[in-house]
């Protein structure tokens, strides 16, 4: 048994497992010293600490895994990368005869696939219950559907989830809810970890939690979880977080007293220090990030793409002082060789055969070429979000819509070439969002644009999509001063340019017009009376109308 503390009060918890501790020299001698990124500074003698933490995030309901497109997967019994399947094996391998391994997920489980839209977290609560999750945080997609559904999931789990930023008022379903807590002890493997949880505090513009639900900061509510893990003798800290890579490295150089963050929401990939992929597109440094706290102790930084494609392995050696003083690991990539685990396997399969009836439901087809998926839509012109604005204008137009607006991400798959099905069109647009129309000053509409660019390096969920609209900006400009031009485009091809005293109508998703991913000047535009339709049914009806799918206009989302 592994003895657990949580908020001070000791409690039982099943271990997966006891034996010898991790042989880093084994792990070192294997893989050698450069080439597995590992340090080595001389320890104190006194009571060195090995600790293997094994993680995931926004593992987004890619519960067969991905495709070689980044599409997710639809039947277990597919030769995928990643699954929920393949991740039980990894995970069971890597707990097996050890007592010093700790699991981590850094949240949004919700949201994602056909799979989530179909089965909802039930599915979920049945499935992370088998993963052996020693702690889990809450992500921003968690909320999507509002806080008594999250609730609801919360007390299905048998798993702690961990955020201490979260301070629900009083009317919200989270108040008090047993299962969530700022942190977590651990007594591993003789020794006292300490598991801090942070939330993701702008879930309000990125969801739609309930109206009570609130954040404080997150640098103090961390600072403030490890004093007290510090009053009860804990010296080594684990900080789980769905903040994003940025955000986490700049807590590992501001909060004292944190060892190893391990982080989701931007989606990160970091290579492995002997990988020869380090400088490939895609790769945000090496595995881990080493930042120094402000007394200049190393701080690691890991996370591990999303949609279960990649499960993080770090391996940290302790001084007697809980600092650390060697690490190695790497985001290893679950290849479709993997054998999932069958009980895994057998527990997907009904969920799967739910999603049988959307698969069969053909709308169109398409034979385009294009970069798509949720990392190129993320970053510009993609495939699927043309398409999908380019069917939102087409709703628009007898309104007097003369430009549509979406974000890359409320994007959540490729549109795979071939058939379309209402399957497929549910897996890319997955959250029901409604269109809407609003007028808006030429103003607002440039400080959109501006505020798209302004994403950091040009890229991330927030970049807008448009129709009927193209814009050019430059990442590398100072942040405010990134936008160089904004023209209309109409049907025939004429351009002219965004008059900042001009009145434009736009078709834009509900989740835009209320200032999500804080569009706050798109919540000051003037209603236009037209119908509220789903952005999936909108995009159906255009598959149907248009099928085979014409190759989009490109050339809307312009850098150097």
């Amino acid at each position: 048994m592994v003895e657990v503390s949580r908020g001070g009060k000791p409690v039982k918890h099943r271990s997966f497992g006891t034996g010898a501790a991790l042989l880093l020299s084994v792990f070192v001698a294997c893989c050698g010293l450069s080439g597995c990124g590992l340090r080595l500074t001389s320890a104190p003698p006194e009571m060195p600490f090995e600790l293997e933490i094994v993680h995931v995030n926004d593992t987004h309901s890619y519960m067969a895994g991905m495709d070689t497109y980044g599409a997710a997967c639809l039947d277990p019994a597919e030769p995928c990368a990643g699954g929920m399947g393949r991740l039980a094996a990894e995970l069971r391998r890597l707990k097996a005869g050890r007592d010093n391994v700790l699991v981590l997920d850094a949240g949004d489980r919700f949201q994602g696939t056909l799979f989530y839209t179909v089965n909802k977290w039930p599915m979920l609560a049945e499935l992370d219950g088998l993963m052996g999750y020693d702690a889990v945080t809450l992500g921003n997609h968690e909320f999507d559907e509002g806080c008594d559904v999250l609730a609801d999931y919360i007390r299905a789990l048998d798993t702690p989830v961990l955020a201490a930023n979260l301070a629900p008022g009083p009317t919200c379903p989270l108040r008090g809810l047993e299962g969530v807590r700022p942190y977590e002890v651990r007594n591993v493997a003789g020794r006292k970890v300490g598991l801090v949880g942070l939330a993701n505090p702008d879930t309000a513009k990125l969801a739609a939690p309930c109206a009570d639900t609130r954040f404080t900061d997150s640098a103090e509510a961390l600072r403030a979880a490890v004093a007290e893990l510090g009053g009860q003798g804990v010296d080594i800290i684990v900080a789980v977080t769905h903040l994003g890579l940025s955000a986490d490295r700049d807590l590992a150089r501001t909060v004292e007293g944190v060892d190893v963050i391990v982080g989701g929401h931007s989606h990160s990939w970091l290579a492995s220090a002997a990988a020869p992929d380090l400088a490939a597109p895609g790769a945000e440094g090496p595995y881990p990030l080493v930042e120094r706290s402000p007394e200049g102790h190393p701080v690691l930084v890991v996370t591990a793409k999303y949609g279960t494609e990649y499960l993080g392995d770090l391996h940290v050696r302790f001084d007697g002082k809980g600092i650390p003083v060697a690490w190695g690991g790497a985001a290893e990539r679950l290849e479709p060789s993997i054998p999932p685990a069958p009980d895994i396997t057998a527990r997907l399969e009904p969920y799967a055969r739910s999603l049988e009836r959307f698969r069969a439901t053909v709308l169109g087809e398409h034979h385009l070429r294009y970069a798509d998926g949720m990392d190129a839509c993320r970053s510009g012109d993609c495939l699927a979000g043309m398409l999908q604005t380019d069917s939102m204008l087409d709703y628009g137009r007898p309104y007097g819509a003369v430009a549509a607006l979406s974000n890359g991400g409320s994007l959540r798959a490729p549109l795979a070439a071939g058939p379309i099905t209402r399957g497929d069109v549910l897996a890319v647009m997955p959250f029901g969002n409604t269109l809407v129309i609003r007028e808006y000053s030429g103003a607002d509409l440039l400080a959109a644009l501006e505020f798209s660019a302004d994403a950091e390096h040009g890229k991330g969920a927030r970049l807008l999509q448009p129709a009927g609209l193209r814009y050019r900006f430059d990442p590398a400009l100072p942040e405010g001063h990134r936008l160089l031009a904004a023209e209309l485009v109409d049907e025939q091809g004429g351009v002219r340019p965004l008059d900042p005293a001009g009145r434009y109508k736009v078709v834009l998703l509900d989740f835009l017009a209320r200032g999500g991913d804080g569009y706050d000047m798109l919540k000051r535009g003037t209603v236009v009376e037209a119908p509220d339709p789903v952005d999936a049914d909108v995009f159906a009806a255009y598959v149907r109308a248009h099928s085979p799918l014409p190759m989009p206009r490109v050339g809307r989302i312009l850098k150097p």
